[in-house]
């Protein structure tokens, strides 16, 4: 069976990047797979990477060490067949949580060697989600600009 890691990278709990990352997850499980959401914002403390460089010390290649509310989340999706992520878009870029998310996801497989392309044991496919939210007179207004209504 497969394993699907669904994680909410926003803030608010049954708003819109929340709805729909719960719905993917959904249709992955009715699809037969595992799934498990997860809300980065309801976990204990964490940070983005702070270039410890701990994952790249032999024992420990490939996996952060940073022991916070995202080391068991790192270590889930190591073991997923498959990962969704969502996050609102804030000021033009993804939610701060996101971002701390994705430092500490990519760098732990980061090598500085030209014979190891990457610490990653192998591919995951990732569906990411990305929402923004507008007002429906704004919406329909913009749509009139952009020549759409």
């Amino acid at each position: 069976m497969k394993k699907i890691i669904a994680i909410n990278c926003s803030p608010r709990s049954g708003w819109n990047t929340d709805i729909l990352v719960r719905e993917a997850a959904a249709g992955a499980a009715e699809s037969g797979a595992e799934t498990e959401v997860i809300d980065l914002y309801k976990l204990e403390k964490f940070t983005g990477c702070v270039s410890c460089f701990g994952c790249k010390m032999e024992g420990h290649l490939g996996r952060c060490v940073c022991r916070d509310g995202l080391y068991d989340v790192l270590e889930k999706i190591r073991q997923a067949d498959g990962l969704i992520l969502g996050s609102p878009v804030y000021l033009g870029d993804v939610s701060a949580g996101f971002r701390a998310l994705y430092e500490r996801l990519i760098f732990q497989y980061i090598t500085y060697k030209t014979e190891i392309r990457s610490y990653s044991e192998r591919r995951i496919p990732v569906l990411l989600i990305l929402t923004s939210n507008i007002q429906a007179e704004y919406d329909a207004e913009l749509l009139a600009i952009q020549g759409h209504a």
